[in-house]
């Protein structure tokens, strides 16, 4: 006897039209590609949360490539946002050093070394791996 998949709701939403989740909401129940909203919720959804939701319970193979897929429809999501802003790069989103100032104390070199360190880092022959290129060429257009 074959046995039935479980099943997972999510429970009801409902926000006030005139705030930015209410308009967001009306967007997605009108969405242009008259696609069903339910599903175009659970996409962006699963761009966000799936590779937590994975961690720790499938296949490495299978994470990686739910990772890769995040990474794909966050990075192209991003540029359409920086398209639609007029924006090149994003601009507004501190660095990690820069928004945790006790760890860019930690990781600040000495100053006798910052000298070293800014002739080293014009020597540097980094190559990009397959996935950077594809996120360079999805945000910015360059084909690295």
């Amino acid at each position: 006897m074959r046995q039935q998949a479980k099943s997972v709701e999510l429970p009801k939403v409902k926000r006030v039209l005139d705030s930015w989740d209410g308009k967001v909401i009306d967007y997605l129940l009108n969405h242009p590609s008259k696609r069903n909203s339910p599903e175009l919720i659970l996409e962006a959804l699963s761009a966000y949360y799936l590779v937590e939701a994975l961690e720790g319970k499938v296949s490495d193979e299978e994470f990686r490539q739910a990772c890769r897929e995040a990474i794909e429809n966050l990075s192209k999501k991003l540029a359409s946002i920086q398209r639609m802003a007029g924006l090149n790069t994003i601009t507004s989103v501190p660095s990690f050093t820069e928004a945790i100032p006790e760890i860019k104390q930690l990781v600040s070199p000495l100053p006798q070394q910052q000298e070293q360190e800014d002739e080293d880092i014009w020597n540097m022959d980094i190559q990009l791996s397959e996935e950077m290129m594809d996120v360079n060429e999805a945000i910015v257009g360059v084909d690295s």
